[in-house]
């Protein structure tokens, strides 16, 4: 047996269940996945076990949210070559997931009051970096935060997530104004702060996050951020503690063989997105 066949066999041996479903694990799964760094270096810890349905059933939708954690980015830096490279990998494998670039300009200027983004006054609205995303996003995003929910719930809490837990999760663009009043609010209830690291190598700050965990209430939550991309909430906690919204649903329900997504779309017909500098163009 390979170096490599025994570091997998050693970790399973170790960590023997899916941290998603709890069945067996058979192969070892990243959460976040690999595609949502810059030049797939992703931190290190950041392994966990998961069976072959869980770990290859979240691929396509992984990409999705990889390409919109690059498309937003405002962090300045290029990512030409990884974008295009999941731009044509969801073109080819969920092209309903794309964006919608024919945007009014009434919707343009309705949308830029929403971000923490200066755009010049003798620029035409019409030119705003912002484009408009499909209902089912949504879907793609919920999926991945629910798996970085259970992902975060299993390295800290040392178990699997019970399937009786709920969870609640949301989501916002780092620039949006309401980011700032969220992470102001949140962050300082959640007392233990992370900064992923890879050994010998700089990854700067493209995955952070605080964390709270209650192991009496079995109640995790934690707020993250993607560099300066997104920022994402989630709680999970026993359903007698499931309060303070009626957005919490079970964990059981991601196991579900029929999704009926348009039950939890919000009625609002504008989903603006705010794209980094540079990728309109290399979109287009």
């Amino acid at each position: 047996m390979g170096a490599s066949k025994n570091r997998k066999q050693k970790f399973l041996d170790a960590n023997p269940l899916c941290f998603f479903c709890g069945r067996p694990a058979q192969t070892i799964d990243h959460i976040p996945s690999r595609q949502c760094f810059k030049n797939r270096v992703w931190p290190e810890g950041y392994e966990f076990p998961a069976c072959l349905p869980c770990n290859n059933d979240a691929g396509p939708l992984e990409q999705v949210v990889a390409l919109y954690l690059l498309m937003g980015n405002h962090d300045g830096d290029e990512t030409g070559s990884d974008l295009l490279k999941l731009i044509t990998g969801v073109r080819n494998n969920s092209p309903q997931f794309l964006p919608k670039m024919e945007i009014s300009a009434n919707a343009k200027k309705r949308a830029l009051p929403l971000y923490n983004f200066p755009f010049p006054a003798d620029e035409a609205i019409a030119n705003a970096p912002i484009v408009e995303l499909p209902d089912g996003n949504r879907t793609a995003f919920e999926a991945f935060e629910r798996r970085l929910t259970c992902a975060l719930y299993y390295k800290h809490m040392q178990e699997v997530m019970p399937t009786s837990h709920m969870m609640r999760t949301f989501r916002l663009q780092a620039i949006q104004k309401s980011a700032d009043d969220l992470i102001r609010t949140a962050a300082p209830m959640l007392p233990n702060g992370v900064v992923t690291k890879r050994q010998n190598t700089d990854i700067g700050d493209q995955f952070f996050y605080n964390w709270y965990a209650d192991q009496a209430t079995k109640t995790f939550v934690f707020l993250s951020q993607f560099s300066q991309s997104f920022v994402f909430i989630g709680v999970a906690c026993r359903p007698e503690n499931a309060k303070g919204g009626d957005d919490y649903r079970s964990h059981s329900s991601d196991f579900s063989t029929v999704e009926v997504a348009e039950d939890r779309q919000s009625g609002n017909s504008e989903n603006p997105f705010h794209l980094g500098a540079g990728k309109l163009s290399t979109y287009n």
